[in-house]
Formats: structure tokens, C-alpha cells, sequence
């Protein structure tokens, strides 16, 4: 009885170790399951990190590049301010100097318009004076004329070597001698000495 009560004790045993070392199997297999996962899911997020890394280095790459592009631009528009400043400024003086073109445009106008009055009035007053000589010379001459066709008292010639001179003068009256009514005495020069009408001894005449 005892045998028995051994032997089914031993059986129980072995059929507990039997289903422990089952158990453990199923556990070893479910962690060998769960470590070929765990290194699959790990070698995946080696090559996601990887992956990362790549991108990341492009990444960095692009943004080193855009950073560059980014100096240039600005010192493009650095360039492009100063250029627009000096623009301006050239604007400033250009509009300065159009304003004093302008304003001695302006002084040229009234000057230029002040001469042609003047030449105006000049003209007119030229024509006036012209006008007026020509009508003094005209009675210059005409008196002239009358002055030399004029007529003279009868003077008696002295006897003697005067006669000889007075009668080389022609009858030309001592300046002391008589004159018709209204004549009056003009000293005659040499240049009115011409014949009447003469436009030479006209524009000699003072």
C-alpha cells in the first residue's frame, strides 16, 4: 500500500515537473517570441533612428543652405538700401538742381522779356530820333539851300588890291554885312559846302 501511495506520489511529482517544464517551455517560447519582437521592433527603430539621422543631416544640410541664401538676401537688400539711399539722395539733388534750373529759367525769362522791351522802346525811340534827324537835316538843307540862293545888299568895292579879292569871293557878303528879313546866321562848314540834296553832306551833317 505504501508502494502504491509512493508510486502514485512519484507519478503526481512527475506529471507536476512534467507540466512545470511544460509551462516553462510555453514561458521560455513566449519570451523567445517576445525578444525576436523586441530585436525586430529594435532593429526597427535602429533603422528609424538611422533614418532620422539622414534626414536630420539634410535637414541640416537645407537649413545651412537656406541660412547661406538666407546672408545673401540680406545682404542683398543691405546692398539695395544703399542703393535706394543714394537714389534718394540723388533724387534730392536732382530736384535741387531742377528747382534753381527753374527759378534761373524764371530770371532768364523776366531778363529775356526786360531786353525785348528795352530793344522795343530802344527801337521806338530810334525811329523817333532817326525820324526827327532826318527831318532837322532835311531843314538844314532846305536853309542851306535858301541860305546860299539867298539875295544881298549892293556893297560898293573898294579901289585897291581888295578887289581883286572880293571879287574872287563872288559877291559873297562880309559876315558883317546885311541879310534878308527872318534868316538867321549858321556857321558853314566845310562839308556844307556840297550842293543841295547831297545824302553824302547829309550825313555829315552834325
Amino acid at each position: 500500500m505504501i508502494e502504491i501511495i509512493a508510486a502514485a506520489l512519484a507519478a503526481f511529482a512527475l506529471a507536476f515537473t512534467l507540466l512545470s517544464l511544460r509551462r516553462a517551455r510555453d514561458r521560455a517560447a513566449a519570451l523567445e517570441s517576445d525578444l525576436d519582437a523586441s530585436q525586430n521592433h529594435n532593429r526597427a527603430l535602429i533603422e528609424q533612428r538611422d533614418a532620422l539621422k539622414s534626414s536630420l543631416a539634410e535637414t541640416a544640410a537645407g537649413l545651412e543652405a537656406t541660412k547661406q541664401r538666407l546672408e545673401g538676401v540680406e545682404a542683398e537688400k543691405q546692398d539695395l538700401e544703399r542703393q535706394r539711399a543714394a537714389l534718394a539722395e540723388t533724387a534730392s539733388r536732382l530736384e535741387k538742381a531742377r528747382s534753381e534750373l527753374e527759378a534761373e529759367l524764371g530770371k532768364l525769362r523776366r531778363e529775356h522779356e526786360s531786353l525785348e522791351h528795352r530793344v522795343v522802346d530802344f527801337q521806338g525811340q530810334w525811329s523817333h530820333q532817326l525820324s526827327t534827324l532826318e527831318a532837322e537835316i532835311s531843314t538844314l538843307i532846305r536853309q542851306l539851300g535858301e541860305f546860299r540862293k539867298g539875295t544881298t545888299l549892293p556893297i560898293p568895292r573898294p579901289e585897291g588890291p581888295g578887289s581883286a579879292a572880293a571879287a574872287e569871293l563872288g559877291g559873297v557878303p562880309p559876315s558883317g554885312g546885311p541879310r534878308l528879313a527872318g534868316a538867321r546866321p549858321r556857321p558853314v562848314s566845310p562839308e556844307a559846302q556840297s550842293p543841295p540834296g547831297d545824302p553824302a553832306a547829309a550825313r555829315r551833317l552834325p
